[in-house]
């Protein structure tokens, strides 16, 4: 066959398989390739008629100098002009190209890569197989995709500064909108919307086009935008209005698009008149036909530039008026309204309440408040003009409630009194030594039963300091409970080691019921009471050839605490001094060892183990008969265990340190922690002869304390007084609200943490040493200073602040006398400052705590806030 031919069929054939033709269907597959297809085919079969041997070696690739979008295939085609027709792709010269270039297949199908190349111009190249150095060469521009643009809004825009959407296909977030070819700034939207602000400096026509930048840099299409002059545009304020016959109305016009601002007033239709050059419409003296009356203001720069407003025209309004406007009205009262109507000649009201209690006449005005009202309210009245139903007129009436009675003046002397020989007043108790005076209440304290005592269930000791709190508040014998209070400081047991109340009891129960005896009875007492036995070691003690040596604790405290102290002492309290001014001893250490011999032998009850049902018993065997020398006195050698506890109590008795020594630690817990050496001199005489001879009588004793001039003198000197120590402190504040602890309460424990664990002092010295003196001023005594740190402070205020704002069940106070108080600020403090101040507190307190609670939320909360901080002050937690 000729070459000629051969050359035909082949690229025939070639042509064929890279289109995925048959030779024999020249029909074309892929219609965007089959014009192309046809010239390729033409021009083959001419080639290959026409080829020369060297012609053939040189192959063709189509399309020629094209370009592709990123995202897009290219299908390549090739001239082969070889017997021998298979071929090799390559993109810049790499066989099936890259990730960098592009790729491309076997049969000529060309990728671009994801991300355009600088370089976005790539060379295709088809190479012979069987002849390599036959290679056809084309290249190929990649570009991002073409952004299409549609149209703009608005489609046209004034001189100036402008902002347009542009509408359109392919728009990506670094799309640049060009304005006559330059960028402006341009917000993406999304694919299909940018936004683009731009400046237009005449009238005219502006092209906007979309550009892709970067690598295979693209702009779309470009769309016409319009430029026209910046219209004038009249704006008219108010844009509507009502003015009343013969009234006026000044309107203001604003112009923009002109430097010339001017306009002319008209009223394009209605009745009146309007000032040309001012703008200030007047209505006519009479009411028009129509009511309805438009204006116009037209700009002097552009007369077809107008602004209109509206007015309505009214006759004069029907004006009612009210007297008193505003008034205060007590519960039960009347109030006389009267009504001014102005606009008509029916001046004629309907008065009616619009909330709030009471009545008010229909006719008359007359408004009458209700007899009664739970709290001060608030009452609206109006008043209707008959000839207007619209036309009304209001006043407000403040209810008040009528004014509570000033607070109950407290007489300070029965409230000091009380405060010496109780747990604080009540108004129960203030109101009874206000009837019988303090002498008879005292007798009467004197003769009043003592309390039961009763035995917890389960042998708890949280039943018994819970009982122990509540006694101390609810207890009718107060004197009985103060003075047992005050006993129990000095003759101490605790819970600490008598861990069970059955330990507890016996101890209890002695201190209350001696009381008011004899302080010798209850010496000896004290001395066999099982509860003292163990807690000082005295049970089961004995002579050296039983046990090792007679236990000394008892007898130690005995001395120290129970009667004549560590130091000699005068009469009136103070210390003895030897040559030398030193202070003498009142005992040694010998005498210690003495007075331990002399109170061995004593046992259980019942050869018993801790047997607390009964008092100890003498157990002559293990007693030291030897004679015993205590304090210049000698015990007879051989008495009996009683006979030398007897040698002992009239030994201590008997010895000149035991009245001033009690005498001034009763005074100290009932009156005052700095008592002169006169009080102290003056009750210790006492103490050593009641006028009958007697010495020892408590009775007689605690009158002499609560009697005396100091004691009831009512203007306090700079060291009378003491503090009142936690349980002290809080019963006063529920005595003083009428309530107390419950006697299932669950608060001993918050005790534990103020320093003063009910019933469980931590050491033989009590909660407190009675000898403590201020750290700030060393001079002065103040024992119950010893537990009262910062912390302590500040929980004994939240103490105080838990009960008054959740009392729960565990205690009961009462507020009710308060609440008449609640929005009377300066009467709701005076009330606190007689109800626990008893009149001292001073004004610069008052005035203090009226600013601190009279924001208060409500009438409860001022109530609380007053009461708390009185309770925190100085006046409430020192006894004066």
């Amino acid at each position: 066959m000729p070459v000629a031919a051969n050359c035909h069929l082949f690229t025939w054939g070639r042509f064929a398989r890279n289109m995925s033709l048959s030779p024999s269907q020249p029909s074309m597959k892929h219609h965007s390739l089959s014009s192309f297809f046809s010239m390729a085919a033409v021009l083959g079969i001419l080639a290959c008629v026409f080829a020369t041997p060297a012609q053939a070696e040189v192959l063709t690739v189509y399309p020629t100098n094209s370009s592709l979008e990123v995202g897009s295939t290219q299908q390549f085609i090739a001239y082969v002009p070889l017997t021998n027709n298979a071929i090799q792709w390559l993109v810049n010269d790499v066989v099936g190209g890259s990730a960098i270039t592009g790729t491309i297949t076997a049969t000529g199908l060309y990728t671009p890569p994801a991300t355009i190349p600088a370089a976005n111009v790539v060379t295709i190249k088809a190479r012979s197989v069987a002849t390599p150095t036959a290679i056809g060469t084309t290249s190929l521009t990649i570009t991002r995709k073409n952004p299409s643009l549609w149209s703009t809004s608005p489609s046209s825009v004034s001189v100036g500064t402008f902002q347009i959407s542009l509408n359109g296909a392919n728009f990506a977030n670094d799309s640049q909108v060009l304005i006559n070819g330059s960028p402006v700034a341009t917000t993406y939207v999304s694919p299909t919307a940018l936004n683009a602000t731009g400046t237009a400096t005449a009238v005219g026509t502006l092209q906007v086009s979309v550009r892709q930048p970067g690598n295979g840099t693209i702009t779309g299409n470009s769309v016409a935008l319009k430029v026209t002059a910046v219209p004038v545009v009249v704006k008219v304020s108010p844009s509507a209005a009502t003015v009343q016959l013969g009234g006026s109305q000044a309107f203001t016009s604003s112009v923009t698009g002109s430097t010339n601002t001017a306009v002319t007033w008209s009223v394009s239709s209605g009745a009146g008149t309007i000032n040309a050059t001012t703008g200030v419409y007047t209505a006519p003296a009479t009411l028009p036909a129509s009511t309805a009356v438009t204006i116009l203001a037209t700009s002097q720069a552009s007369p077809s530039s107008t602004a209109s407003a509206s007015i309505s025209i009214a006759p004069p309004p029907i004006v009612v008026s009210v007297s008193p406007a505003t008034v205060s009205v007590q519960a039960g009262k009347t109030q006389a309204f009267t009504a001014a109507v102005s606009g008509t000649t029916n001046t004629a009201v309907t008065w009616t309440i619009t909330s709030g209690l009471g009545s008010i006449g229909a006719s008359t005005g007359i408004y009458t408040a209700p007899a009664s009202i739970p709290a001060a309210s608030t009452v609206s009245i109006r008043a209707t003009a008959v000839a207007s139903a619209s036309s009304t007129a209001s006043a407000t009436i403040s209810l008040t409630v009528p004014p509570p009675p000033p607070p109950p003046v407290v007489s300070l002397s029965a409230a000091r009194f009380l405060e010496q020989t109780s747990f604080g007043p009540t108004p129960a108790t203030l109101a009874e030594v206000g009837k019988k005076g303090i002498n008879q209440f005292l007798q009467d304290q004197f003769a009043m039963p003592e309390t039961v005592i009763p035995t917890p269930s389960g042998n708890s000791m949280s039943a018994l300091t819970s009982w122990a709190l509540s006694n101390y508040t609810s207890a009718p014998d107060q004197l009985r409970q103060r003075v047992a209070y005050s006993l129990s400081q000095i003759l101490v047991t605790s819970s600490n080691k008598l861990i069970y109340p059955d330990a507890m009891l016996p101890w209890v129960r002695l201190l209350s019921s001696q009381s008011f005896g004899n302080y010798r009875t209850l010496l000896r007492s004290l001395t066999v009471c099982p509860s003292m036995g163990k807690y000082l070691d005295l049970a089961g003690s004995a002579k050296a050839s039983v046990s090792g040596a007679p236990n000394e604790n008892y007898a130690r405290e005995l001395m120290q605490l129970f009667t004549i102290g560590l130091w000699q002492l005068n009469l009136d309290g103070s210390q003895k001094l030897d040559a030398t001014g030193q202070p003498i001893p009142t005992y040694n250490q010998a005498t210690v060892v003495e007075v331990a011999k002399a109170l061995t032998g004593w046992v259980y009850a019942n050869n018993a183990y801790e047997d607390f049902t009964t008092n100890m018993v003498p157990s002559p065997a293990r007693h030291e008969t030897t004679s015993k020398s205590i304090l210049g006195v000698t015990v007879p050698a051989g008495q009996t265990v009683d006979q030398d506890l007897d040698s002992v109590i009239n030994i201590l008795m008997n010895h000149p340190n035991m009245a001033p020594f009690i005498a001034t630690r009763l005074i100290r817990s009932l009156v005052t922690s700095n008592p002169t050496p006169g009080y102290i001199q003056r009750v210790a005489t006492v103490f050593n002869d009641n006028g009958q001879g007697v010495k020892g009588d408590l009775k007689a004793v605690i009158t002499a304390i609560i009697m005396d001039a100091e004691a009831r003198n009512d203007t306090p000197t700079a060291t009378s007084g003491r503090l009142k120590e936690p349980i002290l402190g809080v019963s006063a504040f529920l005595r003083a609200l009428n309530g107390g602890f419950a006697p299932t309460n669950g608060l001993t424990y918050l005790y534990d943490y103020i320093s003063q664990s009910v019933l469980s002092p931590p050491s033989v010295f009590s909660w407190f040493s009675p000898m403590y003196r201020l750290p700030t001023d060393r001079t002065l005594f103040g024992p119950e200073f010893q537990i009262y740190s910062p912390s302590d402070c500040t929980l004994r205020a939240n103490m105080i602040f838990q009960m008054l704002n959740n009392p729960g069940t565990d205690v009961v106070i009462d507020l009710s006398p308060f609440q008449p108080y609640g929005n009377d600020m300066t009467s709701l403090v005076e009330m606190a400052n007689q109800t626990f101040l008893y009149g001292r507190m001073p004004a610069a307190m008052k005035q203090v705590i009226i600013t601190a609670a009279t924001p208060g939320y409500d009438a409860k909360t001022r109530i609380e806030t007053v009461i708390y901080l009185t309770i925190l002050s100085g006046q409430f937690n020192v006894q004066f």
